[in-house]
């Protein structure tokens, strides 16, 4: 799918992966970009940077993790490109860590990534085309245990856009699931390996 002149939908868009892409696919010619985020403070911000440079971006509130928020983004008219980026990571050995983070990732990885195709594949199918993306990482096909459940929420979200993939493949929709490895970014501050930089992940996931 050509990216000039589409309309774009990034989750998780305030920080890290998310932002890169929302100024990346504005850069590329997307007519407009709309990046979700949880918070005032951070939509402020990617209004007054969109602004600096002219770039075609919309800050919108949008948890991934509330059907209020996800609904309203129906409202935004069609979106050719949905970018399921939004992502949470807790550490630490799955019997023993805080059972609540395990749920919370599940619920923003897995679940925040269903809920957004569930709301905008349908105007996709109607219009008979779109493309839904979806951030994984290559630890969902191979578990790193420093990391355990956030992997395993990651599996999930693998196994859901084959899932996808095979009920929109005759509906002119698209689905691609990006694995990286790890990714210099605040989620992965603490981790003294080699990462990726946002602008190269950005660059291929364009590309």
């Amino acid at each position: 799918m050509e990216i000039k002149n589409r309309r774009v939908l990034v989750t998780g868009a305030s920080r890290g992966l998310g932002r890169t892409l929302a100024f990346a696919f504005a850069a590329a010619g997307a007519r407009e970009v709309f990046a979700g985020a949880r918070n005032a403070k951070d939509i402020e911000k990617l209004k007054r940077d969109a602004a600096t440079i002219g770039a075609s971006i919309t800050p919108i509130k949008l948890d991934v993790t509330s059907d209020d928020e996800v609904n309203a983004t129906t409202n935004l008219g069609f979106i050719d490109i949905l970018v399921n980026n939004a992502g949470i990571a807790s550490y630490g050995d799955p019997l023993q860590m805080n059972f609540a983070d395990a749920m919370r990732e599940m619920n923003v990885n897995y679940f925040g990534a269903l809920r957004m195709a569930r709301a905008l594949a349908p105007q996709m199918i109607e219009r008979g085309e779109g493309m839904i993306v979806s951030v994984a990482t290559a630890f969902a096909k191979v578990n790193l245990p420093l990391v355990a459940t956030y992997c395993a929420s990651k599996a999930a979200l693998l196994s859901l856009g084959q899932a996808l993939r095979a009920y929109l493949a005759d509906k002119g929709v698209h689905v691609m699931t990006v694995m990286p490895t790890t990714i210099d970014t605040d989620m992965s501050s603490g981790a003294d390996v080699p990462k990726m930089t946002t602008e190269f992940v950005s660059g291929e996931i364009l590309r």
